[in-house]
């Protein structure tokens, strides 16, 4: 996670400040040595890891990494061979396994885990491998929340279905509701009103 947090936003830093060659080419060698970095943390499952060498993959960690390297190949990096096929096996098997109580902390308020799956359908979309009819299955739920919502909307978009993603949206808001878990480093309402407005600039 500090990998990929360190090294995304440098992606598209170039189109929010005028930056001289030396601080192009720093950038440059940032992003490669995370690219490089990550091959550490991918299982042999396909998922991602918290740590290089870790013997469980992790939902987040996995679309947030693969997200990474799918941004990071669009803007003409090389990317380790063989990541994609095998991320792209491990993401629609636990995409066709979810359900709203799966995951190992399951218990744990923060885990919001119908936007773990949205964000997994997200990543699959992106990679132009999109799992349709487990979107189909999350956007049925009553009890879809905002930033699921907003997310999954996304990944219609990019599978070409723009009227599901606004039929999907239409009654949502961007209202969220702040919440609160036992690490500071699973994220806030501020970082979904952030991925909210991801969403709407697609």
């Amino acid at each position: 996670e500090q990998t990929t947090s360190a090294a995304f936003p440098q992606l598209v830093l170039n189109q929010l400040a005028d930056l001289d060659d030396y601080k192009k080419a720093q950038i440059d060698r940032n992003v490669k040595a995370a690219v490089a970095k990550l091959q550490n943390f991918q299982r042999p499952d396909g998922g991602f890891s918290y740590w290089p060498g870790g013997s469980e993959s992790d939902d987040w960690a996995t679309s947030y990494a693969g997200h990474f390297l799918l941004e990071a190949e669009a803007k003409g990096y090389t990317i380790p061979a063989g990541f994609k096929p095998a991320w792209v096996r491990y993401q629609k098997a636990a995409a066709r396994d979810w359900t709203s109580v799966s995951g190992k902390y399951k218990y744990l308020a923060y885990q919001q885990s119908d936007l773990m799956q949205a964000y997994r359908l997200f990543t699959l979309a992106l990679a132009g491998s999109a799992e349709m009819g487990a979107m189909n299955r999350l956007r049925e739920r009553n009890d879809l929340s905002v930033e699921a919502a907003w997310r999954l909307a996304a990944a219609y978009v990019l599978a070409g279905q723009p009227e599901a993603a606004r039929e999907l949206i239409r009654d949502k808001g961007t209202k969220l509701n702040a919440y609160k878990g036992f690490s500071p480093t699973y994220g806030s309402a501020e970082r979904d009103e952030a991925m909210i407005l991801e969403t709407l600039v697609l």
